[in-house]
């Protein structure tokens, strides 16, 4: 895997997931996902999601979405590029794009390529949880993993959940078969639906 290769986001996004922006909320914006439910005290779920997903990824494309202006930024949190701990080696090659919503402030996007294994996960999505809560380090930016082959998105958006979404639902079949107790229970009834009826819409 060539970290070296230029990975299109905005195309990638266009193409694949056309509905969806990085604004959060994956799993209200696309068709096929899930949300599961982490808490402060069970953020290694997170970690066990991700390991699971992402155990065939040849490489996967890790996004920081920083807010340049209108959003307050959490008292000692740092960039996920630059939040100590997390990565083995610093990332050296990156790409990004700045995107200016209608609705919310102007953010930058932030990516490179790694494998899977380049990074602490675990101390990843510590971070995250950690944002709005009392321990350390904390991750100020939005982070999304991607793998780029089989077409998943995760995106841990504090310590409360976390949203998987794909292109096609045999892709995350696994995950929900394997993890299925780990579901956010409001969104169960929704989740359990679009598994058994192979469909990704509620009927009206």
């Amino acid at each position: 895997m060539e970290q070296c290769v230029p990975f299109n986001l905005p195309e990638f996004m266009f193409s694949h997931f056309n509905r969806v922006d990085f604004g959060g909320d994956l799993f209200g914006q696309w068709p096929v996902g899930i949300r599961f439910e982490i808490g402060i005290d069970q953020v290694s779920r997170a970690a066990k999601l991700f390991d699971f997903a992402f155990a065939k990824a040849e490489g996967c494309i890790l996004v920081s979405q920083d807010w340049m202006e209108g959003i307050e930024i959490v008292r000692r949190s740092t960039p996920l590029f630059e939040t100590p701990g997390i990565f083995h080696s610093e990332p050296s090659q990156f790409e990004s794009v700045e995107v200016s919503p209608f609705d919310e402030g102007q953010y930058r996007l932030t990516w490179t390529r790694l494998s899977p294994i380049a990074f602490d996960a675990a101390q990843m999505f510590q971070a995250i949880a950690n944002r709005e809560q009392e321990g350390y380090p904390k991750v100020a930016s939005g982070v999304y993993v991607i793998d780029p082959r089989s077409k998943i998105i995760m995106h841990m958006y504090d310590d409360r959940g976390l949203d998987v979404i794909a292109t096609q639902l045999n892709t995350l079949r696994p995950l929900f078969e394997s993890f299925g107790e780990w579901i956010l229970d409001y969104q169960r009834l929704r989740i359990e639906y679009r598994f058994r009826t192979n469909s990704p819409e509620l009927p009206e």
